[in-house]
């Protein structure tokens, strides 16, 4: 999935199948907010892909 530009202008990418869970205390900064449209989006694809 291709996400829209961010207001800085950058294009992200969401590979649904190579998501992975990360401890938060890994993380070192947030890079940025999903809109609420996109984060449905996204959800939804990986509805799809882990249904039974």
């Amino acid at each position: 999935m291709i996400l829209s530009p961010s207001p800085e202008g950058k294009v992200g990418h969401v590979v649904p199948d190579q998501l992975r869970t990360v401890d938060r205390e890994r993380l070192i900064r947030r890079l940025g907010v999903l809109f609420e449209s996109t984060l449905l989006e996204v959800l939804g694809v990986l509805q799809e892909m882990f249904a039974v």
